[in-house]
């Protein structure tokens, strides 16, 4: 039978193939495309897959030194780096999964990656940038750090890090010449990364000049450093949560200058893992004057077994640095070994402390709260 189709049909038909074709265009997969790095890549996206050679290092920095502010540059397979490389700011590093991107140090370096900021010796701190899923892997020579920040506003996720001679990862306001920025850089994150077996700090915040403030250490893994596992010489502002922290050689968490700063739900057992003299601490810090901090829903531990003629002291504010520090203490669980240790200890001088502690519950033959000089005591409200 022959029908004859009107031209309403006709075009309707026309303009239902068109848009086909043009939703196929536009569907895509969820991998994304890896190519080899050129100035000719597609805007916005770069990418580099590394051979296991020692052209790798070469092969990412120009594609990065090519790339422009906005790109996200994609690094797939094992990466044998024989210098560190240099981030721009702006930019969003990726790899995928975690331990399908590792950056093999291959040689001395004094970084695996690091801030271009940090690198040039800028007075100010960089433009963001968002470090994702893939690993740094030292050799464990010398004192190389992992990852440099030294960038405002920077995210770093589902990243690992091992087996560093230095600190696995560093945010700093100090440039590689020592010198401090004349900004803030503020506002960073770090989630959910594994830092494991570094020579130095897990996770270290260099903040000599007051710069590194406000930001979020959270929900992380750290492992097995050869001193603190976590390390703020400036914690005003920022939250330390969610945080696992084991088998450390020093403290477990210190964080100095607490100024409205939270310190909360931490796991941390086996602080001064490697200790054969000496006092540590699960978790210290000294005190600013002014705005209180809370240390909070913690649990300490060191059920592995402790060093004899060694200090471990649970959880620890030493000194006011000046003017009247304020703390909240509550809902910690502290398990203490042996008789000489301390679960709590807070002292004001030469400044005073005032403490809120609450709820807070503590086992074992240790002694439950030892109190300093110039601290003020009390339940809270």
């Amino acid at each position: 039978m022959n029908i004859r189709q009107s031209p309403w049909i006709v075009n309707r038909l026309l303009w239902i193939a068109i848009a086909g074709l043009a939703l196929a265009a536009c569907s895509s997969t969820s991998s994304t495309v890896v190519v080899e790095a050129t100035t000719t890549a597609m805007p916005g996206l770069s990418g580099v897959a590394c051979r296991n050679n020692p052209g790798d290092a070469a092969r990412i920095q120009a594609a990065i030194n090519a790339s422009a502010p906005g790109t996200v540059l994609r690094i797939s397979g094992t990466c044998l780096l024989t210098r560190g490389i240099v981030l721009a700011g702006g930019r969003e590093y990726v790899g995928g999964p975690t331990t399908g991107t590792v950056l093999r140090q291959h040689g001395p370096m004094n970084f695996v990656l690091a801030s271009v900021a940090y690198v040039n010796n800028s007075a100010t701190t960089g433009d963001p940038i968002q470090i994702r899923n893939l690993t740094v892997a030292c050799d464990g020579s010398g004192s190389t750090d992992g990852i440099i920040i030294m960038n405002w506003h920077t995210d770093v996720r589902q990243v690992d890090v091992r087996g560093c001679g230095g600190s696995g990862i560093v945010d700093t306001s100090a440039a590689q010449d020592g010198k401090g920025i004349t900004n803030t850089s503020v506002n960073s994150s770090f989630v959910d990364n594994f830092i494991s077996d570094n020579g130095q700090y897990g996770f270290e915040v260099l903040d000599p000049v007051n710069a590194v403030t406000d930001g979020f250490f959270t929900d992380n893994q750290i492992a097995n450093s050869g001193a603190d596992g976590i390390y703020l010489q400036n914690s005003g502002g920022w939250v330390i949560s969610g945080n696992h922290v084991y088998g450390n050689g020093a403290d477990g968490i210190d964080a100095e200058r607490l100024y409205a700063a939270t310190i909360s739900d931490n796991y941390v057992e086996d602080f001064g893992a490697t200790a054969q003299s000496g006092t540590w601490y699960g978790i210290v810090g000294s005190a600013q004057g002014g705005l209180g901090s809370a240390i909070a829903a913690n649990k300490v531990f060191n059920d592995t077994g402790e060093e004899p003629g060694v200090g471990y002291v649970y959880i620890a504010v030493t000194v006011t640095n000046y003017g009247t520090g304020y703390l909240s203490v509550s809902g910690n669980v502290i398990a203490t070994l042996v008789r000489a240790d301390k679960a709590f200890y807070f002292n004001g001088a030469p400044h005073a402390l005032v403490v809120a502690s609450a709820a807070n519950q503590v086992s074992g033959p240790g002694t439950p709260r030892t109190l300093g000089r110039a601290v003020t005591l009390s339940p809270g409200m």
